[in-house]
């Protein structure tokens, strides 16, 4: 029953068997455009405004509206935010497993570097091979069966994982099992700002948007614990040993202990503990998904969220003519995606630095994530309220990050003298300023790219970012290619960012067309709209 409500449009419309392309009123309208101004379902320019400058609940904007619901706030959309930030917060724990203990693995199974890069870069090539055909399976059978198969996929990755612990054939079905969870990325990131339109009000989708975002980032931190945690092993711990004078901690790093085959059975056992309670954990998520998850509320919460959208490939292909919604969508992908894959192998990284354990880079991940999910939450509430300025933050935002990254560079080539607490602080600071802008990313992406679908706006901007990963990471395919070129690369492309932040322009066309209708009506009730509505939905 909920396939047949999912494909129905959220409001149908009179004219809807004949064009999905027309309006509550059948006049063809173009979805391509910048600029709402020609549509329709935008506030025309003679519309009736409120004192603060808003327009009047009873303008023109509601006279194109179809036919269609009374609009209502429900509590359980906190429900719903919860088990989707789960859903997001396992699919990014699992593509981080292999990380933070990258040093215990290559002894215990015989790995390179190459192989861990490789398991964490299965996530973007499966995000490549499937990213678009994920965003139209959100749009064509709604958020619950996008959600379920995704977590699907994540379950039966981690199942491959616990099936053998011997190095051959374990290291086989891990691959098998990252590329699986990494088929689940593209509704894992590409359905935040859905969750939030679908079930919030305009003054809470940035906060919604950022709440599960930090979740999901918080999915990394954790791995970036857990890992060293269950799994032992690895070269001795000198980061804090003041006892071997006569030798180097650069000699002990290099070369390793006699390892011994007892040894090597109780860290491969110790790793396939860990993948015992992922497996389970994901299992048991899965089956909480399957019991309740719908679709969307029966209601919509505000006017954006029950207006028509264009349809998923059609919505695509118009957004090559939206310029700078292509701007921010290579902004995101060439920022972001590089932080991602640096920071899923950022025990290699700091490989240079040999004070720094695999132990303590796990820390520092852990922090730099902790520091990305926290911080969003409070300054995204400062942002709900001055939507319109959410660029300048950005440019701010990004400035601040590309002085961090710069720092640390400089560092492991001895420019910059080393120390602890400057090395926490640049890459804490860095990833947690590039954390916060990401919400504000996903949700002015979905004010340039209305009225495409929040589905295909972010599905572009996932793509990138995927896509800059798999190559960030395939360049450790290129024999004795070192780290170092990681960590300016981090650096550069960040910079390169803030010029074409700066250009940005273009209209808030979804907040424009929300505030068509007084904010004050998005409360926790039932607001009636003038007009006998009625709404195809979930009961």
């Amino acid at each position: 029953m909920e396939d047949n409500e999912a494909k129905q449009p959220l409001l149908p419309s009179d004219s809807h068997h004949d064009s999905d392309t027309e309006s509550a009123d059948g006049v063809n309208y173009d979805s391509c455009h910048d600029s709402l101004s020609t549509s329709p379902l935008a506030v025309p320019a003679s519309a009736n405004k409120t004192g603060d400058g808003k327009y009047a609940s009873n303008g023109p904007l509601l006279e194109k509206l179809p036919p269609g619901p009374r609009f209502h706030v429900y509590k359980r959309r906190w429900y719903m935010l919860v088990m989707y930030s789960l859903f997001g917060f396992t699919q990014s724990a699992v593509w981080n497993t292999w990380g933070p203990i990258s040093t215990t693995c290559e002894e215990a199974f015989g790995w390179t570097d190459e192989t861990i890069a490789w398991l964490s870069n299965w996530g973007c090539v499966s995000f490549v091979a499937a990213g678009l055909l994920f965003p139209w399976l959100l749009d064509a059978k709604g958020l619950r069966w996008a959600t379920l198969s995704s977590m699907f996929c994540i379950t039966l990755g981690c199942g491959f994982r616990v099936i053998t612990s011997e190095p051959g054939p374990a290291t086989i079905l891990i691959h098998v099992g990252q590329m699986l969870n990494g088929l689940a990325g593209p509704i894992a990131m590409c359905a935040i700002p859905q969750i939030s339109a679908l079930w919030f009000p305009p003054n809470e989708r940035v906060t919604a948007t950022a709440i599960v975002t930090s979740i999901n980032s918080f999915g990394v931190a954790v791995a970036f614990i857990l890992g060293p945690y269950f799994v032992s092993g690895g070269p001795p711990d000198l980061s804090n040993n003041e006892t071997m004078n006569g030798t180097t901690p650069s000699f002990l790093i290099t070369e390793s202990p006699n390892v011994t085959d007892a040894r090597k059975h109780e860290e491969r056992a110790s790793v396939m503990l860990y993948m015992y309670y992922e497996c389970a954990w994901s299992v048991l998520l899965f089956l909480a998904i399957l019991i309740y998850f719908p679709a969307k509320p029966k209601h919509p919460p505000c006017v954006s969220a029950a207006l028509e959208r264009s349809e998923y490939w059609p919505g695509l292909w118009s957004l090559r003519k939206k310029g700078y919604y292509q701007v921010i969508a290579i902004t995101y992908g060439l920022s972001v995606g590089v932080l991602t894959s640096w920071g899923s192998v950022l025990n290699l990284n700091l490989r240079p630095l040999h004070k720094v354990s695999e132990s303590e880079a796990g820390w520092i991940g852990f922090h730099s994530i902790v520091g990305g999910c926290v911080a969003p939450l409070f300054i995204m509430r400062f942002a709900d309220a001055f939507a319109r300025r959410m660029k300048l933050f950005i440019l701010i935002i990004y400035v601040l990050g590309a002085t961090c990254f710069l720092t640390l560079p400089l560092m492991l080539i001895g420019i910059i003298p080393y120390s602890r607490a400057l090395l926490y602080t640049t890459i804490v600071g860095g990833t947690t300023l590039i954390n916060v802008a990401i919400p504000m990313i996903f949700e002015v992406a979905c004010e340039l790219a209305y009225p495409c679908s929040e589905g295909a706006a972010n599905g572009i901007l996932t793509f990138t970012n995927n896509f800059v990963g798999l190559v960030y990471l395939a360049v450790f395919a290129v024999p004795n290619v070192g780290t170092m070129w990681m960590n300016w690369a981090l650096f550069g492309f960040t910079v390169v960012c803030i010029p074409m932040i700066a250009l940005i322009k273009g209209r808030f066309n979804r907040l424009e067309v929300d505030e068509g209708v007084n904010p004050e009506v998005y409360l926790e009730q039932e607001v009636d709209v003038p007009r006998d509505y009625t709404v195809q939905g979930i009961d």
